[in-house]
């Protein structure tokens, strides 16, 4: 009887011990899941969206990595940070972009050595909008997975995987009305300094470009911005103080790649 009763205290003691650890563990997992979704947002919110850059030295490994199924990759946190500024926070740039997360996508899942926290997967869905002359439209939705390391007991972003770009399902709004009249003011050969001779020329209800090896229709986000249809490429045409068409110049997942002049 004594020897049941012992038996029944030690496994009392063992089970309150193991509810008490997977306890901690939750808690743990909790706090950290916390803290990486408001770095989130600052790298997003107040970085990205507002160009807010200065939170990104203070929350990017100086060997960061950087990669993109479209974009390509990026292999420091100095290049990085450069190409924010001369891209989405370019203050020339008419065009201005924004990310929001996609609600219930995020999720977090530690990495430990010997029981140790010492990193964190961070997953999750977003989607980006274009706004030109105060009009925003739907761009690319896309994935992301962020590697966080801690260091000196402090989270930064190590390794970005930035994938499964698409165009995002509804990515026309109602009501964009362009006259033929502006269309034809975009028909005509440019001369880009990566792809060459570029041709745009127009279509029913739109317009047609031949670069290189794309040809395709784009249709139209507002007066002056385009988009392709399969791909997150955008087509933003300028032009001078008289009106004149002297450029376009082409986004991909709302960073500039590409300016062609008009002949």
């Amino acid at each position: 009887m004594i020897q049941l009763l012992y038996r029944l205290i030690m496994f009392t003691v063992a089970f309150y011990g193991m509810n008490m650890s997977i306890k901690a563990q939750v808690d743990q997992h909790k706090e950290i899941f916390n803290t990486l979704k408001v770095n989130d947002s600052l790298i997003f919110e107040r970085s990205f969206n507002k160009c807010e850059t200065h939170y990104l030295k203070q929350l990017i490994a100086e060997d960061f990595e950087f990669y993109h199924d479209i974009g390509g990759l990026e292999t420091s946190k100095e290049a990085f940070i450069k190409s924010m500024k001369n891209g989405i926070c370019n203050p020339n740039n008419k065009t201005k972009s924004r990310r929001e997360l996609v609600e219930g996508s995020l999720e977090v899942f530690l990495l430990k050595d010997n029981g140790n926290v010492y990193g964190a997967l961070q997953n999750g869905v977003h989607k980006f909008f274009e706004t030109t002359n105060g009009k925003e439209v739907a761009g690319s939705v896309a994935k992301f997975s962020h590697l966080w390391v801690l260091k000196n007991e402090k989270w930064v972003l190590k390794r970005v995987i930035s994938y499964d770009h698409k165009m995002q399902e509804q990515p026309i709004v109602d009501g964009v009305e362009i006259s033929n009249k502006l269309l034809d003011t975009y028909i005509g050969q440019y001369q880009a300094k990566e792809t060459g001779l570029v041709v745009i020329s127009r279509t029913e209800k739109g317009l047609h470009i031949n670069a290189g090896q794309m040809s395709a229709d784009i249709y139209a986000k507002s007066p002056s911005l385009f988009a392709h249809k399969q791909a997150p490429l955008t087509f933003e045409f300028v032009s001078d103080s008289q009106g004149k068409i002297t450029k376009f110049i082409v986004r991909e997942n709302d960073n500039i790649v590409e300016e062609a002049i008009k002949q």
